[in-house]
């Protein structure tokens, strides 16, 4: 039994893959002390690595169309084996969630008002997450496109705005990466954003229909990609070499606009978009978190999770980094080591073993 009763229309999918991605803008600061002036190369890179995994997991919901990870993995594992698979992604989604959290409180901390308390942000943001999730999935799929309208306007209007700032030469010379700089880059870019996209197979289930799935997923993830690569290319040739010395490139990139001393100090404004955007991507994790969780638990609704959750979420955000430099540290080492296997084998492997064994969704998927 499905604890969620609202449905996608297949013509959201592409706008909910993309508004996700591009919530994780922010977050290639994490790779451009690695990579640098190719950082763009990176992402490339990792889109391209990441995307048959991806469809992987498109595949298996198509296998399983209107059934959740959780109901897919009690049926191709077994009860208890299939339980303790879910419980790995329950502790992902929380675990992703809270650090997701914690870069807007960061955000807002370091760069729009540092004299507010920071367990005030984590505390109003997730309330705000966990009312939009109350409101359940239709109504975040039918908001979806002004996200990634956001995710679009703001990073090519302020690419236009920096152009006479913009020194194309940073990008030379060309593949100088050491190899293993390389791998660790395409591995964060691999897991962070493309990996987390992950959420979708409790998302997809909620899907109308499953026939345009793969084109749609991928039309997102072109779109939420190029978000990503306008943000790195402005970043890159604007500082150039300068931009692995500071923990938020945008902000620094967009702080040199200065369009007749009208249009100054818009960092502002890239704040609140990428508050937006992450808010997005949070309210998809933490609708993932409650949908899970509660099939788990064998709940007839999610709801009454809600709360408790945003308040776990807000504790473990609050206390599980000393600084942003112990958070970016962390991530790129530890994050992404125990969500790889989660994000990379697990899914495809579900899938084989469902086409071995023959399994298919009957019978209204039984899978709970």
């Amino acid at each position: 039994m499905n604890v969620e009763k609202g449905k996608i229309c297949s013509s959201q999918l592409p706008f909910l893959i993309a508004g996700f991605v591009q919530g994780s803008a922010l977050l290639i600061d994490f790779t451009v002390g690695i990579t640098e002036h190719q950082t763009w190369m990176v992402i490339l890179a990792g889109l391209i690595i990441a995307t048959p995994v991806i469809l992987s997991y498109v595949a298996l919901i198509k296998r399983f169309p209107g059934m959740n990870v959780i109901q897919i993995n009690n049926m191709v594992y077994g009860r208890f084996l299939g339980k303790a698979v879910s419980i790995y992604y329950i502790f992902f989604f929380l675990m992703t969630l809270s650090f997701n959290i914690r870069d807007v409180g960061e955000l807002h901390v370091t760069f729009l008002m540092p004299d507010t308390p920071f367990i005030f942000f984590l505390a109003v943001f997730a309330a705000t997450c966990a009312y939009a999730v109350t409101k359940g999935i239709e109504v975040l799929s039918r908001i979806s496109y002004l996200f990634v309208l956001v995710g679009l306007v703001v990073p090519i209007s302020t690419f236009i705005l920096l152009i006479d700032q913009m020194d194309f030469s940073n990008f030379l010379p060309v593949f100088e990466l050491p190899p293993v700089k390389l791998l660790q880059g395409v591995h964060i870019m691999l897991i962070i954003p493309f990996g987390e996209t992950l959420v979708f197979l409790t998302i997809m289930g909620s899907l109308n229909k499953t026939g345009n799935a793969v084109k749609n997923t991928l039309v997102g993830l072109l779109i939420g990609t190029a978000s990503l690569l306008v943000v790195a290319v402005r970043n890159t040739a604007v500082l150039g070499k300068t931009q692995s010395i500071w923990t938020a490139t945008s902000f620094q990139s967009i702080r040199l606009i200065d369009i007749g001393t009208v249009l100054t100090r818009m960092d502002f404004l890239i704040g609140i978009a990428q508050m937006v955007l992450i808010f997005f991507k949070c309210c998809l994790f933490f609708y993932a978190l409650t949908v899970a969780l509660s099939q788990l638990l064998g709940l007839k609704s999610y709801l009454p999770l809600v709360l408790p959750l945003a308040g776990i979420e807000v504790i473990i955000a609050a206390t599980v980094f000393q600084s942003p430099v112990d958070h970016a540290g962390i991530t790129q080492n530890a994050g992404i080591i125990y969500s790889a296997p989660l994000i990379v084998i697990i899914p495809p492997l579900t899938l084989l073993v469902a086409k071995i064994r023959g399994l298919r969704k009957n019978e209204g998927g039984k899978g709970a």
